[in-house]
C-alpha cells in the first residue's frame, strides 16, 4: 500500500494516515514510512547513483547535456542540460541571460541553477538547467563554460 500510495505522489503524512484508517491495530511511524519511501526510490533507480539517473533519463528524451564526474572516483557532480526547442529559443533571442539558483528544492537537496533569457515581446523562457552536487565556485565556472560553448554554437548558426 505504501508503495501504491508513494507512486501517485501522495505524502508520507498522509500515507501514514490512510495506514492508520485502512488498518486501525497498526500505528506505523513516520520514519518507518520514511525510510520505506527511500528504498522504493532507491530500487527505481536500478543500481544507478541519484546524479547518474536523470543523466540516463535525458539521452532519450531530446535533450543535448554536459556531465562532470569526480576525478577520485567518476561519479558524476554536475549535469548541465538544454532540451533541443530551448536551444533554437536561444539561437534567436541570445541577448538576455538571467541566472537563478534555488537551493534545497528536490529531494537532494541539490541546487539547480536555472539559465533564463527573454524574448523580443517580453516572453521568459529557460535556456538550460544544472543540478549541482556542492556549490563551489569551480562547479559554477563550469557550468559557465558550458552555457558560452552552447552560446558559440547559437552564434556560429546565426
Amino acid at each position: 500500500m505504501v508503495a501504491s500510495l508513494h507512486g501517485t505522489d501522495v505524502k508520507p503524512l498522509q500515507i501514514q494516515a490512510a495506514l492508520r484508517a485502512k488498518f486501525p491495530g497498526v500505528q506505523p511511524a513516520l520514519r518507518d514510512i520514511y525510510n520505506h519511501t527511500g528504498k522504493i526510490r532507491r530500487d527505481a533507480l536500478l543500481g544507478d547513483t541519484p546524479m547518474k539517473a536523470p543523466e540516463n533519463s535525458l539521452a532519450g528524451n531530446g535533450f543535448m547535456f554536459y556531465t562532470r564526474e569526480n576525478e577520485t572516483d567518476d561519479r558524476t557532480e554536475e549535469i548541465f542540460f538544454c532540451h533541443n526547442n530551448s536551444h533554437k529559443m536561444w539561437h534567436a533571442f541570445p541577448e538576455v541571460l538571467l541566472i537563478d539558483t534555488t537551493y534545497n528544492t528536490n529531494m537532494y537537496d541539490w541546487p539547480l541553477v536555472q539559465f533564463i533569457s527573454v524574448t523580443s515581446t517580453s516572453q521568459s523562457f529557460c535556456i538550460a538547467h544544472m543540478f549541482l552536487i556542492r556549490e563551489r565556485q569551480r562547479n559554477f565556472t563550469w557550468a559557465l563554460e558550458k552555457l558560452k560553448e552552447m552560446l558559440d554554437d547559437c552564434k556560429s548558426h546565426a
